[in-house]
């Protein structure tokens, strides 16, 4: 804000002073502006096209034999870049209810290739977890679900 205080009196200025170079150089920093942020919406438009590709599962305690990590969970990448690093939420409801009865943030940093499947047991917060519920329900007695919150690329900045 500071800055526009002082430029638009410099850019008045100059204006009257040189008014055919001062137009010029407006008209090329406005351009510049312009390519730049179409730039940008074209690069971040590639990424969220490309994490949308990126897609979790979780079939509860389905081939997981560790208690310890009683959770599996799958990630696919649909899309043609490798995915270095997955952030999701495993999502955790009784059945027949919509309420969560657990969630929680967690990040993948195993390399998914494109085109491919990954897939793990995962342990649960204790301090968030299933124990704090009343009845200490079993993680057999929900059905799991993963949201990606966000995807990092190879090649990403």
């Amino acid at each position: 804000m500071v800055l526009l205080i002082f430029a638009v009196p410099v850019v008045l200025a100059c204006y009257f002073l040189f008014p055919r170079p001062t137009l010029i150089a407006l008209v090329a920093v406005i351009l510049i502006a312009a390519a730049v942020a179409i730039y940008v919406y074209v690069q971040q438009s590639d990424r969220n096209g490309s994490a949308s590709l990126v897609v979790g599962t979780s079939t509860g305690t389905d081939g997981c034999l560790d208690p310890a990590k009683p959770i599996f969970v799958q990630f696919t990448n649909g899309s043609d870049r490798q995915a270095n690093v997955i952030r999701f939420r495993l999502i955790a409801k009784r059945p027949g209810f919509s309420i969560e009865a657990y969630s929680d943030y967690l990040t993948s940093y195993k390399i998914v290739e494109p085109k491919g499947v990954y897939g793990t047991c995962w342990a649960l917060n204790h301090y968030r977890g299933l124990d704090t519920l009343p009845g200490s329900p079993s993680p057999k007695d929900f059905t799991w679900s993963v949201e990606i919150s966000s995807v990092d690329f190879a090649g990403d900045g």
